[in-house]
């Protein structure tokens, strides 16, 4: 193969340990049909994966008229593409037999690095569609009616560019995330928890729900994560969601209590759908925090929960009769909850107090 560096200035990783080899099938968008390929992943003296590579046509040629030549895309091992090689000798070919000038090389590349390509929206009819012949021809892509930025693409090579950067973000990027989860121990996946980069605390918690391994000290570190990102909530909860009842009750309540908004909000909702039966026990001991509930959202989606999981608990209602007194978008909507709770005598004065003061603002 003929190494990117000579092109873009990229190194190429030595590894002495022989790849280990993984036949998969994909779809690519290029494709009619589903593909078989083999995935080889590259490991470290530890058996960690490093880096992955595969190789693919350089263009998905449905008129038999391409001149295809084999192309050798890497990723590490979070799925992220690297670069490219060929093999010695090997030029890649434009529109009407043209190849590839020097410049082309590293161009190529850095459309295949951006993860945000305009050919991420492109469909491969709008490449192969031809203009008509009394029409201009696109410079940029070669004879289409696709227009593209001359920045975004290699001149009169469109079709290359659409099947490769395809190859590079497609299935295969979960793929590889599926089976560096895998391949590592539960040690490494601890690791992968407290990684700065997101998509390894991704990884670790889709095989750990693979594993169902929910122990405490997995459970423990991705608590307290998620206590300090938001932005990990979601595969945070689709994990505990699939642990067993009284682990995910007790984690959740630790995100409630100890959580901001973002946090409070996403374990209501996961209250709210879960199939489990929430104990009426557990809601009450949630309600005893509603004054820590710092914004309107915050206190109707937790009423919203109160009403459908946990109707007329004497505990809630007498939590809850403090937020009266509070801001007065919040204080109505405390007073439409308890219009449907079961009250005591003094309750109700209380309430119809509220309603004589505010009557022309409920």
């Amino acid at each position: 193969m003929l190494p990117l560096f000579l092109i873009s200035g990229a190194e190429v990783p030595l590894n002495s340990t022989k790849p280990i080899q993984h036949k998969i099938v994909v779809n690519h968008p290029g494709e009619k049909e589903s593909v078989a390929v083999i995935l080889n992943q590259n490991v470290d003296e530890n058996g960690l994966p490093t880096d992955y590579y595969m190789d693919v046509q350089s263009v998905i040629c449905l008129e038999q008229v391409c001149k295809v030549i084999p192309v050798r895309i890497f990723w590490n091992n979070l799925g992220e593409y690297q670069r490219y090689e060929l093999e010695n000798g090997a030029t890649l070919e434009k529109y009407e037999d043209a190849i590839f000038d020097p410049e082309d090389y590293p161009k190529l590349h850095s459309i295949l690095a951006n993860i945000a390509s305009p050919f991420k929206d492109v469909y491969i009819d709008e490449i192969l569609t031809v203009v008509d012949e009394h029409g201009d021809a696109d410079a940029v892509s070669g004879a289409t009616a696709l227009e593209l930025d001359e920045e975004d693409t290699v001149p009169g090579a469109a079709l290359t560019c659409f099947t490769l950067w395809h190859w590079a973000y497609g299935e295969i990027v979960q793929k590889i995330k599926e089976i560096t989860g895998k391949s590592v121990t539960e040690q490494q996946l601890e690791v992968f928890l407290v990684d700065e980069n997101h998509t390894y605390f991704d990884i670790a918690l889709i095989d750990l729900e693979r594993r169902k391994n929910y122990k405490t000290p997995f459970i423990n570190r991705i608590t307290e994560r998620v206590l300090e990102e938001e932005s990990l909530l979601k595969s945070t909860f689709y994990y505990l969601e699939k642990s067993p009842s009284s682990i995910y009750f007790s984690a959740t309540k630790e995100v409630f209590v100890s959580g901001g908004t973002a946090q409070k909000l996403a374990t209501i909702r996961s209250l709210k759908s879960i199939n489990y039966k929430v104990p009426t026990s557990y809601l009450d001991r949630l309600s005893n925090d509603i004054q820590k509930l710092k914004t309107y959202q915050e206190v109707s989606f937790f009423l919203d929960l109160m009403q459908s999981k946990n109707p007329n608990s004497k505990k809630v209602v007498e939590n809850v009769f403090p937020l009266l007194k509070a801001d007065f978008i919040k204080a109505r909507r405390t007073y439409w909850f308890l219009r449907n709770q079961n009250l005591s005598a003094e309750q109700n004065e209380i309430l119809n107090s509220f309603k004589r003061r505010n009557k022309s603002l409920l």
